[in-house]
């Protein structure tokens, strides 16, 4: 499907967090990645746990948006979650682990989506009526925007 991106590109986007992940992560231990850059700012672990929570609600959401009708898609409260999940307590390595599991579900429900399902709409929160294309491009900037942000917590913690 075409638009500013298409479906493919998208799916694509999508499986290079991972590969840039794991690039940012060479040579990173437990203690560097619980470290934080500043008062009430998030450590890498934490910031990949929140990528955890935003895939869990992608799929979520996802799946009523192909179930129901324009369904609503309430936000979340970011920094409860991440507070509630312990992510900064947890090893790295379950927690990426588990990022990629989540991702490889997405990217097969996606991948399996036909034209039209890619067009259905769910009601976010201030934007609408929003298509999954738009909604999967908005996750591609999410990524890029805390791939960055981890590139950042490294550099400052080294």
């Amino acid at each position: 499907m075409e638009g500013i991106w298409t479906t493919e590109e998208l799916i694509d986007s999508l499986r290079k967090t991972p590969v840039l992940l794991a690039a940012l992560l060479v040579g990173v231990d437990d203690e560097l990645a619980r470290a934080r850059p500043g008062e009430n700012e998030w450590s890498t672990v934490e910031v990949i746990g929140h990528l955890i929570d935003a895939e869990e609600r992608a799929l979520q959401r996802i799946d009523r948006v192909l179930q129901e009708d324009n369904p609503e898609l309430p936000g979340y409260d970011q920094n409860a979650l991440v507070r509630e999940h312990g992510y900064q307590r947890r090893p790295l390595r379950a927690v990426v682990d588990r990022l990629l599991e989540l991702r490889a579900e997405r990217l097969e429900v996606l991948s399996a989506l036909t034209e039209e399902q890619w067009l259905r709409t769910g009601i976010s929160a201030g934007r609408g009526a929003t298509p999954l294309t738009a909604i999967t491009c908005h996750m591609c900037w999410h990524d890029t925007n805390h791939l960055a942000q981890i590139a950042n917590n490294l550099a400052a913690a080294r």
